[in-house]
């Protein structure tokens, strides 16, 4: 084998570096729940929504804020003049008994980060509560939605809104954004993006467990791409599926 002294070097260049994600690892989160989502999970809900530093961020189902941590990192905003140009907004209709808001906000104070220009304890089904989201970012819509929506809790849940109580969360959510859009306040931005995570179970086509065309189409959203899927266990997946509002 080639010998090589100690003056020999390596010239190598980094083209890119992520973040540290064990920082934000279930195990040392403050507010604590029984299902968060991983870290890297969260960070590729944002690369996916192509997020930037100046956008404004919704999560409509946010738990305990694990996307809206890996947000804050990436969308560092806090020389941000005015609350429309950038910042997260969390709903979650979960009560503090269950996830602890002040925990939340300790959890981004503690690692430096913008803590959720408001977190919104509502149902996202209702219009009160989604415009209470975009009171927050100056009456605005967001730039991005990203979001892990309740698999098979909420189906259960009526908002008293319409008669959609037992369709999939995010059904709802896309018929409820296309309320909004008739009445012309669309809760995403022309040309935003829809991240979402799709549950899928054993049997099941993606295609069978997307939101509804009607839904999609009231929305003004449509696919991007082909969704990748992340087999959870031997009955489940889930799909991460990218949206594109259109006008």
């Amino acid at each position: 084998s080639a010998m090589v002294d100690d003056s020999t070097k390596c010239l190598a260049r980094a083209i890119g570096k992520g973040p540290k994600v064990s920082i934000y690892a279930p195990k040392t989160r403050i507010c604590v729940t029984t299902t968060p989502l991983c870290p890297i999970a969260a960070f590729t809900l944002c690369n996916v929504a192509q997020l930037r530093p100046h956008f404004t961020v919704l999560d409509p189902f946010a738990g305990s804020c694990a996307s809206l941590l890996a947000a804050a990192h990436i969308a560092t905003n806090s020389a941000r003049p005015t609350k429309s140009q950038g910042g997260t907004v969390s709903i979650e209709v979960c009560h503090n008994g269950l996830i602890n808001r002040d925990d939340i906000v300790r959890d981004f104070e503690s690692r430096s980060l913008d803590p959720p220009l408001d977190i919104i304890h509502g149902d996202c089904m209702l219009y009160e509560t989604r415009e209470r989201a975009r009171q927050v970012i100056g009456q605005n819509s967001f730039d991005c939605i990203i979001t892990d929506p309740p698999y098979g809790i909420r189906e259960a849940m009526t908002s008293g809104e319409d008669d959609d109580s037992s369709l999939p969360p995010l059904t709802q959510l896309f018929y409820a954004m296309g309320r909004d859009r008739a009445i012309g306040e669309p809760l995403l931005k022309i040309g935003g993006r829809l991240v979402a995570f799709i549950p899928v179970r054993k049997g099941e086509t993606l295609e069978e467990c997307l939101p509804e065309l009607q839904a999609r189409e009231e929305a003004g959203l449509v696919i991007e791409g082909e969704g990748r899927e992340q087999v959870l266990n031997d009955i489940l997946s889930r799909w991460l599926v990218s949206f594109v509002c259109v006008s």
